[in-house]
């Protein structure tokens, strides 16, 4: 009944996002999955529109997000003519770089730091989170702004680096 009702719009939603009808049906199907599989633990304080159509666009943003990334590795493959130049020492500078992020992480309030993991890390959804700990989701948004504050302001040299890692693509 839930799907009859919203799956078109929901579709829309996800097509606008994309501006793929393949993904965008693979979106509705991954949030329609998801809803039925945890329909038992599942506790919607909102409306289910609401929380449906926050759901397809976390999905269609982290879809955007990882062709961002699939695009500079190909635009890299493509200018370089190669799939890497210095795996080995990459992969180092990337170990060292998720060791500081991890430890710098360690060092936010108990809280902060795990409605940060749960958002970055798990991909829970702000109300996911709100609902998990009780809290409203202005709250979570206020201990997420406050953990990326703290990471910006402890983590400027890694941001450097991975500018300076970026910027080869």
């Amino acid at each position: 009944m839930i799907y009859n009702e919203y799956a078109l719009k929901l579709f829309s939603v996800a097509y606008n996002s994309t501006k793929s009808a393949a993904v965008a049906e693979e979106i509705v199907q991954e949030v329609f999955v998801s809803l039925w599989i945890n329909r038992k633990a599942l506790v919607i304080t909102s409306s289910i529109k609401g929380y449906l159509l926050g759901a397809i666009r976390n999905k269609a943003f982290d879809y955007l997000d990882k062709q961002i990334v699939r695009n500079r590795y190909k635009n890299n493959v493509i200018k370089t003519g190669t799939t890497s130049d210095n795996s080995t020492e990459e992969t180092i500078e990337f170990d060292d770089l998720n060791v500081a992020i991890k430890k710098e992480i360690q060092t936010l309030p108990k809280t902060t730091r795990h409605i940060f993991i749960l958002s970055r890390f798990k991909g829970f959804s702000n109300s996911e989170i709100a609902e998990e700990y009780e809290v409203s989701v202005k709250a979570v948004e206020y201990h997420l702004t406050k953990a990326l504050k703290h990471l910006r302001v402890y983590l400027k040299h890694v941001y450097l680096i991975l500018f300076l890692l970026t910027d080869k693509f």
